[in-house]
């Protein structure tokens, strides 16, 4: 239940049209065409110049200045990939009304939006990451829970149950060699499904 956290609820949000931008792609998804995309990137626009808001007023509240300044950076990543989508959707329209020969195919025309997009829901994460710490870190020493802040109270969800030691099969101890660990990518959807949003105080 996410109605506890609208920071979270915007985010999902935001990775669902995400989703649906790439999708289209790959020739999949409900859009169907570069005027789909130009509106679902002026949708994930708005929604984190709604986030932005609610970040600051965190941020606001916030008794430790370093978490307050990390915050704030990632909040001004937000407003910067807000505005380049909005800029860019903007061209993109007019180039569409334009018509004739200056219409490029749709997959073309749409990856700057894409690829700004992308970088937005980067900064999404990272942003509702310092909002846990920012609203949580002093949340019982300092009484933040006091505060009147909007709708915004955080639970993590707890981790799903594997077994601790890995059964292996009798022939393969013998034979298997471990790589050392890569880097791991973390998707959006994945990073933000560890929050879970509980109802607020």
């Amino acid at each position: 239940d996410d109605s506890g956290n609208d920071i979270i609820v915007l985010a999902k949000q935001m990775c669902m049209i995400m989703m649906e931008m790439t999708d289209f792609t790959r020739g999949k998804g409900p859009l169907k065409n570069t005027s789909d995309v130009i509106s679902a990137a002026r949708k994930i626009a708005e929604a984190g110049s709604r986030m932005d808001k609610l970040g600051r007023t965190i941020a606001d509240h916030c008794p430790d200045s370093a978490c307050k300044q990390d915050l704030l950076a990632y909040l001004q990543r937000i407003a910067l990939y807000c505005h380049q989508l909005n800029i860019c959707s903007k061209v993109k329209a007019e180039v569409q009304n334009l018509g004739g020969e200056l219409v490029v195919s749709g997959v073309d025309s749409a990856m700057s939006l894409i690829q700004a997009a992308k970088n937005l829901m980067n900064a999404v994460v990272q942003t509702v990451k310092a909002s846990y710490v920012a609203s949580t870190k002093y949340q019982k020493s300092q009484g933040m829970a006091s505060l009147n802040l909007p709708a915004v109270s955080w639970k993590m969800k707890a981790p799903e149950k594997k077994p601790l030691v890995k059964r292996e099969k009798q022939d393969e101890t013998q034979t298997k060699i471990k790589r050392a660990s890569q880097k791991k990518h973390v998707n959006p959807v994945q990073a933000l499904s560890e929050f879970k949003a509980m109802d607020s105080i």
